[in-house]
């Protein structure tokens, strides 16, 4: 374990110096020796590591996780479905595609451990905060992200008096590029949790779910003449001090899929700016117009 854990400071050392001490207690640490050993010069790190400190009841050698897996501040490995609740794949070895490493501020580093797959290509598992000390590593920020877990960007941005993680991923039907989704969720670091948090559209009947946004939608409708009537809106989120911003584009067409090539008739075209609140531990923005064009 000591070789394990003098390997983990060396990768960390890439990301930044050690920054003073924080207010907070870590939520889990992994100390070493001062000792030195030839393999710290080196960036590699076996994925073994960082599943044991993510993850209390990793059983190795195999590198499997239990049906309830705990993260190691001891809370349940839990979070809502992106979507329907999706088909469970099989408990596999853990390994290092597993694992997702982006940088964070000020030297730390954002990590993502997919413990438990689904049919629909999500997956779910500890999202952590760490930070480098003087004799191994602190855990300083965890909770449980379940995304789709193809092409995953993490990122930690300063959103007002918190810190907010955005996590853009995607998940593709057989491969096919057209047919990829990609969603952005963002979570709030909250007393060292990282949250997720509800978006409300105001004046909206809709379910409640956690923040995420679809960065791409399409609906196509028949029409009585044969025609499709398509809309399609794609969607930015810009993060700006205490201000966040989700931009859609929406477009509206009427088509003619008989013709080669389709033929297509301009209907509406609309972008709108709707700006996301933050009040009493949630999220808020103004309904989308997406419901509305999207409709038959």
């Amino acid at each position: 374990m000591t070789t394990t854990l003098l390997r983990l400071t060396a990768v960390l050392a890439i990301f930044g110096a050690c920054r003073p001490p924080a207010t907070d207690p870590p939520i889990c640490a992994s100390l070493v020796g001062s000792e030195r050993a030839e393999e710290s010069d080196t960036r590699l790190l076996p994925p073994s590591a960082w599943f044991t400190l993510l993850i209390r009841d990793v059983r190795r050698p195999a590198l499997t996780v239990p049906s309830e897996p705990h993260d190691c501040s001891g809370r349940t490995i839990t979070a809502t479905a992106p979507g329907p609740e999706p088909k469970e794949l099989p408990v596999v070895p853990l390994v290092g595609s597993d694992l997702t490493f982006s940088p964070g501020p000020e030297g730390h580093m954002l990590v993502w451990a997919r413990v438990e797959r689904f049919a629909d290509g999500t997956a779910r598992g500890p999202v952590a905060l760490i930070r480098r000390v003087a004799r191994g590593v602190e855990v300083r920020g965890i909770g449980t992200l379940w995304a789709p877990a193809g092409r995953v960007r993490l990122r930690l941005e300063r959103f007002g008096d918190i810190q907010l993680l955005l996590a853009d991923s995607q998940s593709c039907a057989d491969a096919a590029p057209e047919d990829c989704t990609r969603q952005l969720q963002l979570l709030p670091l909250v007393n060292q949790r990282f949250i997720a948090a509800d978006l409300r559209e105001e004046g909206s009947d809709r379910p409640v779910g956690p923040a995420r946004v679809t960065m791409r939608e399409r609906s196509d409708v028949r029409m009585d003449d044969g025609w499709m009537r398509r809309a399609d809106v794609q969607r930015h989120v810009r993060v700006q001090g205490d201000h966040i911003t989700i931009a859609e584009d929406l477009r509206v067409r009427e088509c003619d899929p008989s013709a080669a090539p389709e033929t297509c008739r301009e209907r509406l075209r609309v972008r709108e700016d709707r700006p996301v609140a933050w009040k009493d531990g949630r999220f808020s923005a103004p309904a989308s117009a997406w419901a509305q064009v999207a409709g038959p």
